[in-house]
């Protein structure tokens, strides 16, 4: 009986990673949102549902895949945003996993230590904030996480079919995001670093792998094929824009150069709470070692590992306890695996400090960043596992050294617990029923757009309703609908637009319920001053091609009939 009971648990550990991936699943799964979530998620659930064309440069294979979990809704329409959740889920999920092995391919045997890395990672802050909603990072963070444990597996065994599926991860990996390029130098220090590699790479049959591996690559990146198919179909999201090359090259985004550090003028007020001077090369050094580096990496890399200033469990030691392993681990693996050290340091430095440099953050965002270095938070959570697997070996901790993904799993779960909220699809339901019959609602960000994108097109709510955001409507276009249609349907406008425009509209905005309704002058002479003379106010999303948010054409063509009226804008 003590056999069999020793047999067993030798087959549990032996495949314990399936067994991280599906607990960490199970913890994602119960903790998802269960609707829609602010931010790119609206668009993203839109966008997979209906295989539409999202902002630039796309994500084609992400798109895809949430698309095959919506179709288990069967046409069941609340079930649509809790399935594109779970893609999310399922991936993070994974990547404990495959976490989990890359640590034992880098400290082969220590598989406690392993298994407090891939929990530590688990609970962390910025991976759970981004396994329980619809959004790229988690699925993107499983390529990555596949990408670097191949190459060391194809480094330990030779194995030329590696090579090819890493090829092949590789391409499907940028068609999720751009950030899975940032694996490459780490992945061709393992393969070209190891040991008989380099020097079996020139013979006829290795070069010929290698130019399978790139086809494979290649093949990868077939996928965003989909994305001239579908523009083409004009779908009700289109941001394609003028040309499928400017879509790859984001060039609606305005492009922070990598000098000066300080380049946005209107941040002007906001660079002089980080440094006394505001030009020069000291200026710039003193700005981007307080504001960018620190505040905007190493103050996220602290929220992961030694927790945030917000927490409701106060055991503070204990939930230093991962950022002290990852340190411990940092330093004994150089000591212990000079190369396996630097391909960690590499994911590190890439996810984190040259992302930073390359990004050059605007003083202040919109919102926290700290999803972009999510990255250089797995390779700290490779350095636990390392840490712990050290420590436990020459101290014996044992399951002591569980305590540390313990204190991130009490801490952060609070916070990072969803399943109850539905504040989002609440808020963009009562802008909606804020609005007559026949509405224009004219929107500017994200979080008043996205939202009521999911509400018309996947629960089919208020349709009758025409959005145009003023950032990718275009402020020329949005004047000549205000002006053609203002008089012929009601005109409404959300807090974002007031906040930014209302001033331009005096006396002539009048609250209803959550939005804003434009009025007309009692004489009829608009007086308002021209949005476009405002251009310069909005400089990180500049779209120099129209874009109309198509919703609902069935609903403007009955509108046109039952009226006679014409409706500018389509």
């Amino acid at each position: 009986m003590r056999g069999r009971l020793q047999q067993g648990c030798g087959q549990l550990v032996k495949h314990a990673h399936w067994l991280l991936a599906a607990f960490a699943t199970a913890v994602y799964l119960i903790t998802m949102d269960r609707s829609v979530s602010w931010w790119d998620c609206g668009e993203f659930i839109s966008t997979g549902w209906l295989l539409q064309v999202g902002h630039p440069p796309g994500a084609p294979v992400y798109q895809l895949l949430s698309h095959l979990f919506m179709l288990l809704s069967f046409g069941n329409a609340a079930l649509v945003a809790p399935l594109g959740n779970a893609l999310s889920a399922v991936a993070a999920g994974i990547t404990v996993g495959v976490l989990y092995l890359t640590v034992l391919e880098l400290a082969p045997g220590h598989r406690l230590g392993a298994a407090v890395g891939a929990l530590c990672y688990l609970f962390c802050d910025t991976v759970w904030f981004s396994a329980v909603e619809s959004e790229v990072y988690a699925l993107a963070m499983l390529f990555c996480s596949l990408d670097v444990y191949l190459a060391l597996r194809f480094a330990r065994t030779g194995n030329g079919r590696l090579l090819l599926l890493l090829g092949l991860l590789l391409g499907l990996g940028v068609c999720v995001h751009l950030m899975t390029l940032l694996v490459l130098p780490a992945v061709a220090l393992v393969v070209l670093g190891s040991p008989g590699v380099l020097k079996s790479l020139w013979t006829l049959r290795s070069l010929r792998t290698l130019a399978f591996a790139f086809l494979f690559f290649v093949v990868g990146l077939t996928p965003y094929l989909i994305v001239p198919i579908r523009a083409a179909a004009n779908p009700p999201i289109n941001e394609m824009g003028s040309s499928f090359e400017s879509y790859i090259k984001r060039e609606q985004y305005a492009k922070a150069p990598l000098y000066p550090r300080m380049w946005r003028e209107r941040d002007a007020r906001n660079w002089q709470q980080w440094t006394p001077r505001t030009d020069g090369v000291v200026g710039n050094v003193v700005y981007y070692v307080g504001y960018q580096l620190g505040y905007m990496y190493g103050r996220y890399l602290m929220y992961n590992f030694a927790g945030r200033e917000n927490l409701k469990w106060r055991c503070v030691v204990l939930f230093v306890l991962p950022a002290l392993l990852g340190c411990y681990g940092l330093w004994r693996h150089r000591r212990r695996n000079r190369q396996g050290y630097w391909v960690v340091m590499l994911l590190f430095l890439m996810g984190g400090v040259v992302l930073n440099l390359y990004l050059n953050h605007p003083c202040y965002e919109p919102r926290e960043r700290d999803y972009a270095y999510v990255l250089s938070f797995y390779a700290f959570a490779v350095w636990i596992g390392v840490g712990a697997a050290e420590m436990n070996q020459r101290w014996k901790l044992s399951y002591l050294l569980f305590l540390a993904p313990l204190a991130l799993a009490v801490g952060n779960w609070s916070d990072h617990d969803r399943s109850g909220q539905h504040a989002v699809r609440d808020i963009a339901t009562a802008h909606l029923e804020s609005c007559d019959q026949g509405a224009i609602l004219i929107t500017l960000g994200d979080n008043d757009t996205f939202p009521l994108w999911y509400m018309q097109q996947v629960e089919h709510k208020r349709t009758d309703i025409d959005i145009y955001n003023l950032g990718l409507t275009g402020y020329g276009r949005v004047s000549q609908i205000i002006d053609q249609n203002l008089g012929s349907r009601p005109v409404y406008v959300t807090q974002y637009f007031y906040d930014r425009y209302g001033s331009l509209f005096v006396d002539r905005l009048r609250c209803e319920g959550l939005c804003w309704r434009l009025l007309p002058t009692a004489d009829g002479v608009d007086d308002r001053e021209p949005l476009e003379r405002h251009v310069g106010q909005i400089e990180w999303h500049i779209t120099p091609h129209e874009y109309r948010d198509r919703v609902t054409q069935g609903f403007l063509r009955s509108w046109q009939q039952n009226t006679g009226r014409t409706v500018v804008g389509r």
